[in-house]
């Protein structure tokens, strides 16, 4: 039977590999990001505040 991943890695995981992808951005969305990610380590973030971006290739 497979073990089942930790939480916390795979959240690490994703958020190393957003701000890896970030790094293409220019800066202004790379701030916007970075203020996103302090608020929500903060705790200062309501689900309706959540940032949704949008990544389909059009």
């Amino acid at each position: 039977m497979q073990e089942k991943p930790n939480v916390e890695e795979l959240i690490a995981d994703s958020m190393k590999l957003l701000l890896v992808r970030a790094q293409k951005l220019p800066q202004r969305e790379r701030l916007a990001i970075a203020q996103e990610f302090r608020e929500w380590l903060n705790g200062n973030c309501k689900v309706e505040d959540i940032l949704i971006l949008d990544t389909r290739i059009k």
